[in-house]
């Protein structure tokens, strides 16, 4: 039970490090397209878009690198399930006031801000809220507290 409840959280790392990474290559290489899709929100003002973008899109891709590295994977699983939910309602608000624009989520465009992006991300959710309760330790740079046996701490 243990190795099976490992191989889910080896998997729902490598899948929530896949999803942060590819959403924030093209953030990060392409800024001013990203700061623009964060202006089409208006929930910033415009004086703190290019600041706020660039700070999301770098968060995006820092967590994408802990967890594929497996390096403080709760604290990661945390902050991206965190940003998965304000996500969630993000596209709930666009869903509700109609708004029709590119999320910014991906690169390449061409999907909407609206209620089927939320259910979208709602499914990136259940892996990131599997790994703040389930970090796991399979191929992890940095396992955490626990790693090793309890005798052998309690030998060292």
């Amino acid at each position: 039970m243990k190795a099976l409840r490992e191989l889910i959280s080896l998997a729902s790392r490598l899948f929530v490090a896949g999803v942060f990474l590819y959403a924030a290559y093209d953030k990060v290489w392409q800024p001013a397209a990203f700061a623009q899709a964060v202006a089409e929100y208006e929930l910033v003002p415009l004086w703190l878009v290019n600041s706020s973008s660039a700070v999301m899109a770098w968060l995006e891709l820092l967590l994408g690198a802990l967890l594929v590295f497996g390096v403080a994977v709760r604290a990661a699983a945390l902050w991206s399930s965190g940003l998965l939910v304000f996500f969630i309602a993000l596209m709930i608000y666009a869903g509700l006031t109609g708004a029709g624009y590119d999320c910014g989520c991906f690169p390449g465009g061409g999907h909407a801000a609206g209620y089927e992006t939320a259910l979208r991300d709602l499914v990136f959710l259940v892996p990131s809220l599997w790994l703040v309760f389930f970090p796991g330790r399979w191929l992890a740079l940095a396992p955490g507290r626990g790693s090793r046996p309890r005798e052998e701490r309690f030998l060292s």
